[in-house]
């Protein structure tokens, strides 16, 4: 277990808040909320959650209700959803949108997060570095950017010179920890604390087992992409989740990002000019207008526009937001207004108490009920319902499509209570 030294300072802290995916629930999630739990002497664990889409840009492999259902059945407490311009974002985004929800709660003290790396100590000293941008990182990052390279790629080598120019870090050990998932969203973590001054303090767990894009099964803790594989392979997962998610999982099918695929060719034959959607610059706009025609699914449109400009996340997350509709204008009235209006809840332990304390020390509104609140909802709260609710409709018509079956709407949705 791996501590950021200033987190040892904490006093008997009683809440924990993890921002996950639970794509799916597996059972290095239940490690990690147990030994978070166990290490700051917690009483409650606050989950944000992404919702029916994740931030790789794709639909959730199952839906948004049995997912925080599985983490309240393993240690969670309450279980609340990230709305889906943030879950679909870039890791940035996503940080700083999800640790501003759990500071608008009132009453986390940890937010607790899984990382690769060893060397602890040098994420702070990153993460100041990346928020702070002094003079010649900057110059270094718009040399990369001029210089044709993704922005993370540009990052990461305008990070490593500067470190070791400054004799912070050498080379190899800034893209050791820069070119690992985990350790990108534990730094972006970093600096929304710091850029919020939150009082809620960092615990980072080393990550046991496979890594997070790995599909190795054989050692430890299996990743999620691993057991996603295995899913849509109908293989067995019964040795890499718990026991009680089996018949969870199994008495659900699951969405893939070509069950998609279809809604997104209409779209591209439909429109001419793509950067008006969240992701999308003018010449990855004039990209996809140059490959449309010969658009056949999903995943090969993505290697088709995959460039060293452009990442194959970067890219998936930025097709997701021309099916879903999300706007570049509207994320940035979002963020511009404070980020939050509401936290929609998808589960909760009925033995817990954190429910009442988060109702008491919350500066956003609990929504138990959707349909009272989205009715009573007006300006910016109401469209960010509407764009919620109509990626849910789609995710539920997909699935009722390819399953023929008749599931509820979100109206309709009932919050999970153990």
């Amino acid at each position: 277990i791996l501590m950021l030294e200033y987190t040892l300072r904490g006093v008997n802290m009683k809440t924990i808040g993890i921002i996950a995916e639970f794509n799916p629930f597996h059972s290095g999630h239940k490690y990690l909320i147990e030994k978070a739990k166990k290490i700051t002497n917690a009483n409650n664990a606050i989950i944000i959650c992404s919702g029916n889409y994740v931030q790789r840009g794709t639909p959730a492999i199952f839906d948004k209700t049995l997912r925080a259902k599985a983490a309240i059945l393993n240690g969670a407490d309450v279980v609340f959803e990230l709305p889906v311009i943030y879950s679909t974002a870039s890791a940035e985004t996503f940080a700083r949108a999800s640790v501003k929800f759990l500071d608008l709660l009132g009453c986390v003290d940890y937010l607790c997060f899984g990382i690769e790396t060893d060397n602890i100590k040098a994420l702070p000293t990153l993460a100041k570095i990346l928020t702070n941008e002094p003079e010649d990182y900057k110059n270094m990052l718009s040399m990369y950017l001029k210089n044709g390279f993704s922005y993370p790629k540009a990052r990461s080598k305008a990070l490593s010179d500067y470190c070791s120019e400054n004799n912070i870090l050498n080379s190899l050990q800034v893209s050791q920890i820069i070119d690992q998932p985990n350790n990108i969203l534990a730094i972006e973590y970093l600096k929304s604390l710091r850029v919020f001054n939150s009082k809620i303090k960092p615990l980072a767990i080393k990550r046991q087992g496979a890594g997070y894009n790995s599909n190795d099964l054989g050692r430890g803790f299996a990743s999620a992409s691993g057991i996603r594989n295995e899913i849509i392979n109908n293989k067995p997962i019964e040795n890499y989740i718990p026991d009680n998610c089996l018949n969870l999982y199994s008495d659900s099918e699951y969405l893939s990002t070509e069950d998609f695929s279809e809604i997104l060719g209409y779209k591209l034959i439909t429109e001419k000019k793509f950067d008006k959607y969240y992701g999308i610059s003018k010449d990855l706009s004039n990209r996809i207008n140059n490959y449309k025609s010969d658009f056949t699914g999903i995943a090969d449109f993505i290697k088709d526009l995959q460039s060293k400009n452009y990442t194959y996340a970067g890219i998936s997350r930025a097709l997701l937001h021309i099916i879903l509709d999300i706007k570049t204008e509207d994320v940035e009235e979002f963020i511009d207004d404070n980020y939050m209006k509401y936290g929609r809840l998808l589960a909760f332990n009925n033995r817990s108490s954190i429910l009442s304390s988060i109702k008491e020390n919350s500066s956003i509104e609990i929504v138990s009920k959707f349909s009272t609140y989205y009715n009573q909802a007006q300006g910016l709260t109401k469209k960010m319902l509407d764009i919620d609710l109509k990626a849910d409709n789609l995710y539920r018509m997909i699935y009722m499509t390819k399953y023929n079956k008749s599931i509820p709407d979100e109206f309709k949705r009932q919050i999970y209570i153990l």
